[in-house]
This record gives C-alpha cells, sequence and structure tokens, in this order.
C-alpha cells in the first residue's frame, strides 16, 4: 500500500499515486494493469464532496470489485434472466447445490437454538462451531497435535480471516511471499487494511510449480527485497494451489517450513480447497492432500522450527459449495498471543447450519465422497471439450478451476491481448478470469470454473468459432 505524508493533498499527488498503483515496484507495468484502470481516477479528481480518507482513495481495487459487483448484478439464471453473464470467473461449486438446500433447510428448521438469535457464546465463534471444526480436522487431516477448539477463530470467511491476520502479523511496508501464480484475491486480503506488499514469487512452471526446487525462486526474492530494504515478515502458500489446482508434496511443505525458519518469517498455508481433490488419470502421481498440520518439521528434517510462526486458514465456501454463508478460521496451535490479538477484530457470525453437517458424521462423508466424484466428472469433462477443440487445458487435481491455453488457438502474445479476449467473452455474456490478473507470467490464459453451468461452454464455442478437431 502507497502511503501519503502529511503534505500529499493535492489532487495531482493523489492522480499520481492512483496511478503508481498499477505498476510494481520496478516500474513496469502490470500484466493485470487493467484491474485498476477504471472512472474512479477521474472521480477522484472531479469528487466535489467532503474529501474521503487517503485510504479510500488510493485504494488500489476499487476498480476489480466494481467490475465484479457490475457482473454480479446481471449474472444468468435459466428462468429470471436467461441471458445474464454466467461466471466462470469466481470459483463457486454449484455440483451440489440441490443436495445442500435440502439438508441445510432441514438443519435450519431443526438446529435453531436462542443462542442463534443473540450475540453467541464467544467472540472468537461459538463453543459448538469451533468444536465442529476441530473435529473435523482431527478426522480427516491428521493432524500430528490434535486441535482443540482454543487454537480456532472463527470469522466470516477466508477474506476476512486474512485481512485480520495480516493487519495482525504485518506492518506497513512490510512485505510478503507469495509463489506466482496465486490467487488474485491475496492481492486485496492482504494488503487493503495492513498497508503491506504482496511480494509475486515467479517459480517453474507445471508440477515444479509445488516442488521443494520453487524455493529457490523464493531466496531469490527475499534477497531483492533486502536489497531493495523492504522488511519480509511471511510467506503464504495455497494448498491446494490455486489457479494450477495442484497439491504439494510433503517434500515441499518442509522447505517451505524451513524457508520460513531461516528468516524468521510467520508461514500462512491456506487450505481452502482441502477437500476438493478429485482423481485425473493424466496425473497418476499427484500426491494426496496434506494439511501442514500433519508436518512434524523438526522430526522429519531434525532442524529446530518455532511452531508458533504457522497458522491454518480454510473456510467452507469450496468445500462445501457455501460461498454465501462466510464461515472461515484460523487454527494456530502455538501463538496464543496471535490468537488474543486478532480477538478484538473477529467477527460474529451464526454457525448453526455448518456445525449440524459437521457433527452429523455419516451425511458429512457421503457429501465429501459426491462431491468428490461429481469434480472427477467436471473437471475431467471440461479439459476434454477445450482439448477437443484445439485447445490445452492445463491438466488439475484440486479446485473448482483450471487454466486454459488460448495462445496457440487465438494467436495471443501480449497480455493487452489476452485483455481483450476477457472482454470478448464478457460481451458474449461469460465472465471469466485472466491468468494476467493471476500473475501468471504468460500472456493467452484464462481460469475458467468448470464446477457450474456446462451450458457455458456453448457461448464460449459460439463466440470464439471453435470447432472439435478429427
Amino acid at each position: 500500500m502507497v502511503q501519503l505524508n502529511s503534505a500529499a493533498t493535492s489532487t495531482e499527488q493523489l492522480t499520481s499515486k492512483i496511478e503508481e498503483l498499477a505498476s510494481n515496484s520496478t516500474g513496469h507495468a502490470h500484466p493485470a494493469k487493467q484491474l485498476y484502470a477504471s472512472p474512479w481516477n477521474d472521480h477522484v479528481k472531479g469528487y466535489p464532496g467532503v474529501r474521503l480518507s487517503d485510504r479510500a482513495l488510493l485504494c488500489p481495487t476499487h476498480a476489480q470489485a466494481e467490475k465484479l459487483d457490475s457482473m454480479m448484478c446481471s449474472l444468468y439464471d435459466v428462468h429470471s434472466n436467461p441471458d445474464g453473464v454466467i461466471n466462470l470467473g469466481v470459483a463457486e461449486n454449484g455440483l451440489m447445490v440441490d443436495e445442500y438446500i435440502q439438508y441445510f433447510g432441514e438443519a435450519l428448521r431443526h438446529g435453531l437454538n436462542p443462542v442463534d438469535l443473540g450475540y453467541g457464546d464467544r467472540l472468537s465463534g461459538s463453543k459448538r462451531l469451533k468444536t465442529a471444526i476441530a473435529n473435523m480436522f482431527n478426522e480427516n487431516f491428521q493432524p500430528v497435535e490434535r486441535v482443540t477448539p482454543e487454537h480456532i477463530i472463527t470469522g466470516t470467511g477466508c477474506t476476512t480471516i486474512l485481512d485480520q491476520l495480516s493487519w495482525t502479523i504485518l506492518n506497513a511496508g512490510d512485505a510478503i511471499l507469495i509463489g506466482a501464480p496465486f490467487y488474485a484475491g491475496f492481492d486485496v486480503n492482504m494488503v487493503s487494511r495492513s498497508g503491506s506488499h504482496v511480494v509475486p514469487v515467479y517459480v517453474p512452471d507445471g508440477e515444479k510449480a509445488v516442488s521443494p526446487a520453487s524455493l529457490d525462486a523464493f531466496e531469490e526474492a527475499y534477497r531483492v527485497c533486502v536489497a531493495e530494504g523492504r522488511e519480509v515478515k511471511a510467506v503464504l502458500l495455497c494448498n491446494p494451489q490455486n489457479p494450477l489446482g495442484l497439491t504439494y508434496p510433503r517434500e515441499t511443505l518442509l522447505a517451505y517450513a524451513q524457508f520460513a525458519e531461516k528468516y524468521n518469517l510467520h508461514l500462512i498455508s491456506d487450505e481452502i480447497y482441502a477437500l476438493s481433490v478429485y482423481d485425473n488419470p493424466n496425473l497418476p502421481n499427484a500426491p494426496e492432500f496434506i494439511s501442514f498440520l500433519n508436518i512434524d518439521v523438526e522430526k522429519e528434517t531434525g532442524q529446530k522450527f518455532d511452531k508458533s510462526r504457522l497458522h491454518v486458514v480454510y473456510s467452507f465456501s469450496k468445500d462445501f459449495g457455501a460461498n454465501g454463508l462466510r464461515v472461515g478460521c484460523i487454527i494456530s496451535q502455538h501463538n496464543q498471543f496471535l490468537l488474543r490479538a486478532m480477538l478484538h477484530t473477529c467477527f460474529l457470525m451464526k454457525d448453526v447450519l455448518l456445525s449440524t453437517l459437521l457433527n452429523d458424521k455419516p451425511a458429512f462423508k457421503a457429501m465429501t465422497l459426491e462431491n468428490r466424484r461429481r469434480l472427477t466428472q467436471a473437471s475431467t469433462y471440461c479439459r476434454e471439450w477445450f482439448r477437443s477443440r484445439g485447445i490445452d487445458a492445463l491438466d488439475t487435481v484440486a479446485g473448482h478451476f483450471m487454466l486454459v491455453d488460448f495462445r496457440k488457438h487465438l494467436n495471443i502474445s501480449t497480455f493487452d491481448q489476452e485483455r481483450q479476449l476477457w472482454q470478448r467473452l464478457l460481451d458474449a455474456g461469460v465472465y471469466t478470469a485472466t491468468g494476467g490478473g493471476y500473475h501468471w507470467k504468460h500472456p493467452g490464459f484464462l481460469r475458467i470454473t468448470f464446477s457450474v453451468n456446462q451450458e457455458s461452454l456453448k457461448r464460449i464455442e459460439k463466440e470464439l468459432n471453435l470447432k472439435v478437431v478429427s
């Protein structure tokens, strides 16, 4: 986040700072610069009302939020808005909507109690929910040390949790290293309030992106940050990886832990897609998901590891098709001081729906197994659909999305051409996500969500004049 001194109050200075946000630290245009280009700049210059805070005026994500909001206002609905925009750009799991509506409806009818209508019994989340979350981790992810409710703080989704966490551990100007490509929301969640800097670390392509060798790029990124006078305070990984849709092997998790220990960094493991892992015969050796809570760093490496630096983040949005319920958590087993610091910024929310499902072991198992089966089916369909039309789609084993390579088919070689493709599909009623927006270094890719209406691919086929190749 760019910081203003007390003298930086003129419209010209503000505009200059806003434009600076669309460039990276070296001054080169960021491939996702178009996300920051909007009428907001003009509105800042022409705003006649009582002045807003510099934080608001300089927030780098207004354009992105406004575009997303305008898309959501015109979403496709088979009955009420058949000509609306089909959303393939946001990771939503619509494969089990009917089952969850039925289950959560019953849970609400039979599980609601007077506590749910008050402020609850804990600021950090209800005893009922935190106990259910702890049991879910203990029973599904084999933590080295059993998770207890005291290790957990809940909030309204991962966005809120990451915002709270970054505000708690990062000072303005501090750097956080994340392997690129990565979820575009980190550029928002980690910086908006904390004023910190996300530093993309460009790791090798393919399966090497999740290999121990990827930590070589982190070493170089750390060196550059130090040379530039920036203090690195944290490293974050998303496991399973978004947007690559890959799981991290144990050896790589250990390498991350050793890197964090070496430089005394907070280590954040975002495990939001932990139960959205599926089968892909093209990647037979892909590891099953391994939670960082399952890693005994000192025992497995023979080296010291300060467990207070490890923080695991999780949300029920993706694995349970419940983006709108907004329930997430952080698990920090050896840093009660951090949890105490986050307590006063914790948001209250009601949890009867999810705690009911987590405590219903047969239903939980049946839902997660069926979800995996449908993710396997949907990902295979989407990948083969594109490949049968001469367009490569990268192999994945996790998440609700895949990177699709339009370079050869549309002769794309620049990020501007990639943005034009994105706009072209949006004009045709299909919202996608650009690879550049995820710090993917190769122009010509879109991240496509496959866990929604497959009929949406027909709009892409028509707009791009795709044909099945023999």
